[in-house]
């Protein structure tokens, strides 16, 4: 137990260092991670950004500015606590708390969980950028609701879901099989978007209550739209009892394997 307890220690002083890096850096700061976020939508879109000093990377092509606001500091904070806590059940507990943070597995899972959290960072905000440019270059006159309000949607959408895909993706390569768990991503969502800016001593006003009741319900309604389709999806029949495609069975005969699954 000591010796989770100094990782987990360890883990909030680094997200701790993130974040007061992240509110007192200026734009030109953030080049660690806004340069090859930019670097990517334009890879994506094949739009120009150029550098503008103090700003960000502006496309005078869309009159599209990525600042210090679409870095995505947030998110990678997030991913790390999140990565941290699936991998923390691989610290040994015989060794001293010491020795496991600074020399063995406790160290690994920190430098694993902040490598996954930024590069989980830089594809996750890139995609959330490309969509808005697009929901930009694409307004929904048919919709009552506002562009700040449709962005701060999009925004919560494809962050909740890109922490939800990081898990099941970490489960995957550390147990061998997908599980498409929410509780801990809903958890590490929540606690940087809301716990964080209350702890900081964010005004509890009128905004801030709108903007908390939308960070609640968007995630909470995306994993019951997620979990429909999931139910929908194998009561169609496309799956066996024992949720294997069709074809494995048959894939599985023509090799002459029998008893060994090809696609487990």
């Amino acid at each position: 137990m000591k010796t989770k307890l100094g990782v987990l220690t360890v883990v909030a002083l680094v997200a701790y260092a993130l974040k007061r890096h992240y509110a007192d850096a200026t734009t030109d700061a953030l080049s660690w991670i806004l340069t090859p976020s930019a670097h990517l939508v334009s890879l994506v879109t094949g739009v120009v950004f150029t550098a503008v000093p103090g700003e960000g990377y502006f496309s005078a092509e869309r009159m599209f500015l990525i600042e210090k606001a679409c870095a995505g500091v947030n998110f990678m904070i997030a991913a790390f606590v999140l990565v941290a806590f699936a991998l923390l059940h691989r610290v040994p507990s015989s060794c001293s708390a010491g020795r496991v943070v600074l020399f063995g597995s406790g160290a690994t899972i920190v430098g694993v969980s902040v490598l996954a959290s930024y590069l989980a960072a830089l594809v996750v905000n890139a995609t959330r950028i490309v969509i808005a440019m697009w929901l930009a270059a694409h307004p929904t006159g048919w919709s009552s609701l506002s562009p700040a309000d449709i962005h701060r949607l999009e925004g919560i959408t494809v962050y909740f879901g890109g922490l939800w895909l990081l898990y099941a993706l970490v489960q995957w390569i550390d147990r061998g099989g997908l599980a498409f768990r929410y509780a801990l991503p809903l958890g590490c969502y929540y606690l940087v978007t809301l716990g964080v800016p209350l702890a900081n001593g964010v005004q509890a006003g009128q905004a801030f209550f709108a903007h908390a009741v939308v960070v609640l319900i968007a995630p909470l309604t995306l994993i019951l739209f997620v979990h429909t389709g999931r139910r929908l999806w194998h009561s169609a029949n496309l799956f066996g009892p024992d949720r294997r495609l069709p074809f494995c069975v048959t894939l599985r005969n023509l090799l002459h394997t029998p008893g060994k699954d090809v696609c487990r």
